[in-house]
């Protein structure tokens, strides 16, 4: 993916979402005597926040995806209703996992997740319960990830991609 970059180009970039390229150059990194090749990062949702990526750091480099098209949004969720429940019963493993998925910013996962927290809510529902209010920021986070990155490739209006998703599960179930 790195050696694709362009300036301009729109890519997700870990949890934090859509992002455009701003620049690709060497920069001093941290100071005047260390040179680095970065790759500077602008959230679409966030334009005045700026993410400053170096090039030659793997780990970093690996948050950094192409945009999802709309069939690979499709096979993503028409699979939902065959992954396995990311839900665990122990809350602290349950938030460190979460918080996991959340960072690392995979699409599918984030979906996977979603589905996990909405099959739970209505298990609580039903139960007389509400999910945890850290499995709700959870949801939140998710949700602000997935819209936008759907509505971006999808070209439809970030509020729109619930009915989306939606849409396309009830065609499959």
């Amino acid at each position: 993916m790195i050696e694709q970059l362009s300036v301009g180009q729109c890519v997700c970039y870990g949890g934090t979402g859509v992002c455009r390229v701003e620049r690709i150059e060497t920069v001093p990194f941290p100071d005047e005597q260390h040179m680095r090749k970065c790759c500077e990062l602008k959230p679409v949702g966030n334009p005045s926040m700026a993410i400053l990526v170096p090039l030659d750091n793997a780990a970093l480099c690996a948050k950094i995806k192409p945009l999802l098209s709309k069939q690979e949004i499709d096979r993503m969720i028409s699979a939902l209703p065959d992954l396995p429940s990311l839900w665990m019963e122990e809350r602290k493993q349950r938030a460190a996992e979460f918080r996991r998925i959340l960072s690392a910013g995979d699409a599918q996962t984030l979906l996977q997740l979603l589905y996990t927290l909405k099959q739970q809510r209505e298990i609580l529902r039903q139960n007389g319960k509400k999910l945890a209010s850290a499995d709700l920021l959870v949801w939140k986070e998710a949700v602000r990830v997935i819209d936008e990155e759907f509505a971006y490739s999808l070209g439809i209006r970030q509020q729109d991609v619930p009915a989306y998703i939606s849409d396309q599960l009830q065609t499959i179930e």
